[in-house]
């Protein structure tokens, strides 16, 4: 294990699990996002102070493997976060509809974990703040599905 003066950061982890874990590291990686695998090695070691993945290449990366930790990990980093969208083109009205009774039906979720989490008489427990978490990202990500299926109906 490497020692350096800083512990791994989130969006360091997130680098390297991005290209390590990947079946066969970066040696097969490398190739298919058009890196050399060991710059891919260095690019992705927090040791390396020299050498830094660009944008684009985190952007091809995160695309080839269809893992997004970099992603999330830098939205955590900049009090964001991400939510992924499916592709909605060809929408329908009934889709349109089912999106929005998706939604309503998230919210009502997350208003009766809400209520468990403060009803219980002994105080707000972590787990409880996970679960209305987890509700809240469902909500954000069905509230994000129906505007997309609502934009794709949109006849300009």
């Amino acid at each position: 294990m490497s020692t350096f003066e800083h512990p791994w950061s989130d969006l360091d982890e997130a680098k390297h699990r991005l290209v390590h874990e990947h079946p066969g590291g970066a040696k097969s990686l490398g190739p298919l996002v058009g890196i050399n695998p060991g710059t891919l090695c260095n690019k992705v070691n927090p040791a390396m102070e020299n050498h830094h993945l660009s944008v684009d290449e985190a952007v091809r990366i995160q695309a080839v493997r269809r893992r997004y930790d970099l992603l999330h990990a830098e939205a955590r980093a900049l009090g964001h976060v991400c939510v992924q969208l499916a592709d909605h083109s060809q929408a329908s009205d009934m889709e349109l509809l089912d999106a929005y009774a998706a939604y309503h039906a998230d919210v009502g979720q997350t208003a009766q974990a809400i209520r468990a989490a403060l009803a219980n008489g002994v105080g707000i427990t972590r787990e409880a703040v996970e679960t209305v978490e987890r509700e809240l990202f469902e909500d954000a990500r069905a509230g994000f599905e129906f505007l997309a299926r609502m934009k794709a109906l949109v006849e300009d």
